[in-house]
């Protein structure tokens, strides 16, 4: 486990990421596209060179904690809880809001807010918690990690901000930051068993290959094509010379 005082730090590190992505809405339109697919380009890279090697040793870790109660021996425990993930964040995903009349439009509205906020809220306090008591002990993992869900964080702040403009500057992000801190401590303060801590790594692994895919890889007119490439490559690269 991570020294307390370096896991803060990235708490606080992402919670700043979070609560910045309010304040660049007049830049859409300028650059920060070309950085918002840069960014899905490096978390698709993270995906694909650390992520899933890591959902490989974390299945191999609940297998040899011998889960006799579970069928087949819970080989596929972490396997299914990444399938689970995945589709509770498409699902999450894809929820909009209804058509209601023009009195109900408004709390319609908000339900579907509340909705992603809490969602993906919950998502990133359980990455926070997972900062404390994290697979790899090593600095350098711990530092990629940070910066990797800086990369996640910015995405899920601007994708709600893109649904949830002018709630999710009021009070959104704030909620969000409220998440993150919180998951932290409670990875300072309770130590879960080591098969319960697998399979939440296992869920949320599958949340970040759903909303990387689904949610932030550029579409149409959003995405810029070279920044993408520029971003994936790149940090791919990054990824493999620290390893």
């Amino acid at each position: 486990m991570a020294a307390n005082g370096e896991t803060l730090a990235i708490a606080l590190v992402l919670s700043s990421i979070l609560l910045l992505t309010g304040k660049f809405g007049f830049a859409e339109k300028i650059g920060s596209r070309r950085a918002l697919s840069m960014a899905a380009g490096g978390s698709l890279a993270y995906i694909f060179i650390d992520l899933l090697p890591e959902v490989n040793d974390a299945a191999t870790l609940f297998r040899n904690s011998r889960l006799t109660s579970l069928p087949y021996d819970g080989v596929y425990g972490v396997n299914v809880a990444m399938l689970v993930g995945f589709l509770c964040f498409y699902a999450l995903a894809e929820m909009t809001t209804p058509r209601a009349h023009h009195g109900q439009a408004h709390k319609a509205t908000m339900k579907v807010f509340w909705a992603h906020t809490i969602g993906y809220g919950a998502y990133i306090g359980v990455i926070g918690y997972l900062m404390v008591h994290s697979l790899a002990e090593v600095e350098e993992s711990l530092f990629l990690y940070a910066l990797s869900m800086s990369l996640h964080f910015m995405l899920v702040g601007f994708g709600l901000r893109d649904l949830h403009a002018a709630e999710y500057d009021r009070i959104g992000r704030y909620v969000l930051v409220v998440f993150c801190l919180g998951g932290w401590l409670t990875g300072v303060l309770f130590d879960l068993p080591k098969p319960l801590v697998l399979v939440l790594f296992g869920f949320v692994s599958g949340g970040v290959i759903a909303v990387t895919g689904i949610v932030e890889l550029p579409k149409n007119s959003e995405g810029r094509f070279f920044p993408f490439i520029a971003g994936a490559m790149g940090y791919a690269l990054l990824l493999v010379s620290c390893r």
